[in-house]
């Protein structure tokens, strides 16, 4: 009988059993060789993104601050919901489109890990390094591995998805799928609430 990785029994499921498995969901060995994947395509496109002409990266940077300034106009607790609400349906979409042959994740990771070294050359070269690396800081702690356990997920649904065309795999992928967003909502959720809240508390002191 096939078992979801990082499956256990559990007596009642105790607070602290609950605590142990959301912990080990975020480095579930199923994912662990995507997770490694995904964090160098991270690498190699955040350091394309500080690379790029300057004339991009202004454009860009213009784009970023028109949003900003869009949510400024709202409260603490709209703002929070609106980005919370806008990260989870994003991450979501990664996991779920992940059975498009992993596709839909990588290029997420690509082109978030893009912005994110845009706005950090530019931050650097407005204000110095440590100020670059403070505008970063509060992605890469949170809303970024946030991402990458959740486009690790739609990249193992995407293999998950091959091997059974291939007749490698047996398992239903609807199996598979309630398994990854059993773990997304026991990982990958969490953690968008907390950047969600740092991101209300950035945004709302922006000048």
């Amino acid at each position: 009988m096939w078992t979801s990785p990082g499956h256990r029994n559990t007596n009642g499921g105790s607070r602290c059993e609950d605590v142990e498995l959301n912990l080990e969901g975020l480095f579930e060995r199923s994912i662990r060789p995507y997770i490694v994947f995904l964090s160098v395509i991270f690498v190699v496109f955040f350091l394309a993104g500080t690379v790029v002409p300057l004339s991009i990266r202004r454009q860009m940077t213009e784009i970023f601050q028109a949003m900003a300034g869009a949510y400024q106009e709202l409260s603490g607790g709209v703002l929070f919901f609106n980005i919370l609400v806008q990260n989870v349906m994003a991450t979501m979409f990664v996991v779920a489109l992940g059975v498009i042959v992993g596709i839909i994740p990588t290029f997420a990771v690509g082109s978030n890990a893009f912005g994110l070294g845009v706005l950090f050359r530019q931050a650097y070269e407005a204000s110095g390094y440590s100020k670059a690396a403070l505008t970063v800081l509060p992605y890469g702690v949170f809303e970024i591995p946030a991402l990458l356990v959740a486009a690790s997920y739609g990249l193992w649904l995407g293999v998950m998805v091959v091997r059974r065309i291939r007749g490698k795999e047996s398992t239903p992928v609807g199996t598979h799928m309630r398994h990854a967003f059993r773990r997304y909502f026991a990982v990958v959720f969490p953690l968008l609430v907390v950047a969600a809240a740092i991101e209300t508390i950035l945004i709302l002191r922006l000048p």
